[in-house]
């Protein structure tokens, strides 16, 4: 929480424009995390079903 305490120093200092640059890191930083997680959870998505079909095949080959 170092960011939050960062804000609030800058805040009280009347550092403006160190306040806005680091309440926009911190947006930042949590905007791109959640982007990162979506993203593993789009291809978790996407490999899931091919495992699955790959299973399949892998089941009809074997009882031939």
């Amino acid at each position: 929480m170092d960011k939050a305490r960062a804000i609030i120093d800058y805040a009280a200092q009347d550092n403006a424009t160190a306040m806005r640059d680091a309440m926009y890191a911190s947006l930042q930083d949590r905007v791109m995390a959640h982007i990162e997680a979506k993203k593993q959870e789009v291809a978790m998505s996407l490999i899931s079903p091919q495992q699955e079909v790959e299973d399949e095949v892998e089941d009809e080959t074997e009882t031939q």
